[in-house]
């Protein structure tokens, strides 16, 4: 987003480089090209705006309204070219808006199947008894007649206090707490998955060409563990070591060769200690 931001303020700039290098391209001079990629600069800021409150698909659902309007009071970026006369369609960019929101449906179906789910995760004490799923139900009824329970759920105002509620909540509420772990996982699953594939994508680069998958799956394994402690005791054993037997045999062996090299040795110098002594007779 920050270098869609970049390109679209610097677009003159860009312009102009391009011009003076050789590479003029059409595209920057087409108001058509602009205007959508104006477009696209705005969704994708208030996608990012909306993704931290979680409410893409409501504020989705009005945008369509307001572009069909000209009302680009939330589209800083076509207001700035609809102010200088680039001609702007209302019409065709409420059904480009409208395709998004259909395509956040789609891709967002499960959560509607699991409202109710994180509904009573969100806050177990003012969701209705008869609206949870038949499992729940009796737990959920226990656990909002619980004061103790209760006021201590309503401390929990951080998202730390709220974990540590839902930490030690008795072992009288296993269908509860089996819920609220799996909802909670969801969100350190997506981070681990983001969090291997930047890594993945790290450590496999244009210059490791040759990386074999083998190579890659164990840089990986290697990186994303927090705490690694090899296992020394099964890495010697899968090395193939002589027996100290054997290696007692060679040593004898070769210290009786050295003695026995040391004892023609001595024996020759023996031999022309004597032979000296014929010749001075």
């Amino acid at each position: 987003m920050h270098s869609q931001n970049s390109f679209s303020e610097l677009r003159a700039e860009v312009k102009a480089f391009m011009e003076k290098d050789g590479m003029a391209d059409s595209v920057l001079s087409d108001p058509k090209w602009l205007m959508d990629f104006a477009l696209l600069v705005d969704i994708t800021q208030e996608l990012n705006v909306l993704k931290k409150k979680l409410q893409a698909r409501g504020r989705l659902s009005v945008m369509p309204m307001i572009i069909s309007q000209t009302n680009l009071c939330h589209f800083p970026a076509c207001k700035a070219f609809t102010d200088v006369g680039t001609p702007f369609s209302g019409e065709k960019y409420a059904d480009a808006i409208m395709k998004l929101q259909e395509e956040f449906d789609c891709r967002c179906a499960n959560f509607k199947t699991h409202r109710d789910t994180f509904q009573i995760f969100a806050d177990p004490y003012s969701f209705n008894v008869q609206d949870a799923p038949p499992v729940l139900q009796t737990e959920l009824n226990d656990l909002q007649c619980n004061s103790e329970l209760k006021a201590k759920f309503r401390e929990s105002g951080n998202a730390d206090n709220f974990g540590q509620f839902l930490r030690e909540l008795p072992p009288t509420f296993p269908e509860l707490s089996r819920m609220f772990k799996q909802i909670m996982c969801l969100f350190g699953s997506t981070y681990l998955c983001e969090k291997l594939f930047s890594t993945m994508k790290f450590n496999k680069t244009k210059y490791r060409s040759k990386l074999t998958d083998g190579d890659l799956q164990a840089v990986l394994r290697v990186s994303t563990v927090s705490s690694f402690k090899p296992n020394v005791s099964q890495l010697c054993e899968r090395k193939r070591c002589q027996p100290y037997c054997e290696l007692t045999l060679i040593g004898q062996e070769v210290q009786h060769g050295l003695q026995q090299e040391g004892q023609v040795a001595h024996r020759q110098a023996g031999v022309a200690h004597a032979t000296g002594g014929v010749h001075q007779l």
